[in-house]
This record gives C-alpha cells, sequence and structure tokens, in this order.
C-alpha cells in the first residue's frame, strides 16, 4: 500500500491480492455486524422506556431512564456512524483496487446501481440508506425518553 503527499492510502500498483482479501473481509464483518448495535439499543431503550412509564415507578426512576435512553441513542450513532465511515473508507479502496488492476471486475458498487444494471427497481422504502434507519430509530426513541425526563422535572419541579 502506498501513502500520497496528504497520507491518504492507496493501493495503485502496489496493492496485493492478499491485501484485497484482507479488507474485502474487514468491509464484510462491518456488514455482518451493522444490526447488532442498534438492535441491542433498541431493546435496553424498550426496557428503559417501560420502566420509566409504569404507573408504579418513581420520579427519579422515570428521569433517569429516560436520560439513560438519550444517552443510549448518542452512544449507538457514535458507533454507527464510524463504522459506517471504516466501510465507506474500505469500499473506496477496494473499489480503487479493482478500477486498477487489469483483469479485475468492478464488484463493489452500490447495490441501487448493481440492482439497476439488471433492470431491478428499488422499493421506495429501501431508497432509504439502512445506517440512516438505524441511526433514526434509537435516536427518535432517545428524543422521547428525553422529552419524558424534561416533563416529570417540570411536572413534578425536580427529583
Amino acid at each position: 500500500m502506498v501513502q500520497d503527499s496528504q497520507g491518504t492510502e492507496s493501493c495503485h500498483q502496489h496493492g496485493s491480492d492478499s491485501q484485497y482479501q484482507v479488507v474485502a473481509a474487514r468491509r464484510k464483518s462491518f456488514e455482518d455486524r451493522a444490526w447488532q448495535i442498534p438492535a441491542i439499543v433498541l431493546a435496553a431503550q424498550a426496557v428503559l422506556l417501560k420502566a420509566a412509564t409504569e404507573r408504579d415507578s418513581g420520579h427519579t426512576v422515570c428521569i433517569t431512564a429516560g436520560f439513560l435512553t438519550a444517552f443510549l441513542a448518542l452512544m449507538a450513532a457514535n458507533l454507527l456512524l464510524r463504522q459506517r465511515r471504516n466501510q465507506l473508507a474500505d469500499y473506496a479502496w477496494l473499489l480503487e483496487f479493482e478500477r486498477v488492476h487489469d483483469g479485475w471486475d468492478i464488484v463493489h458498487v452500490r447495490s441501487r446501481d448493481r440492482a439497476s444494471r439488471f433492470g431491478i427497481e428499488t422499493p421506495l422504502l429501501a431508497r432509504v440508506p439502512p445506517y440512516v434507519v438505524w441511526v433514526a430509530g434509537p435516536a427518535l426513541l432517545g428524543a422521547l425518553g428525553l422529552v419524558l425526563s424534561i416533563h416529570v422535572i417540570a411536572t413534578n419541579k425536580g427529583l
């Protein structure tokens, strides 16, 4: 691998087949794990929001659960967006490798482009990138938890 004058990694003529396999496997692992973070966060947020809305829950429990729900949303967004950045970096590297090396088919293209090449339309709901949906879901529940906490504080004048 070569670095240009700005320190950016490039695979121009020095990338090897084994480097390609390593980067492709790493990118695949990002995709395999992409659903795990939001799934766990959504489950945790559901438990916290249930605790916050129980009739028997005290004000402190409601406030704490609401703020924790919001904090979990921030944590999930941070992890997902970092993972997405890493995935895009590997995608760009793989695509450059495929373009530079003669005899290599270019397989790392956007799935929508790949589908349209064969006349397959992307349904409307599938046009939104999955990472946007997975960041938005926990964010909405986090906002709900934050609103719930603020409401409890405001209506009970504190803890």
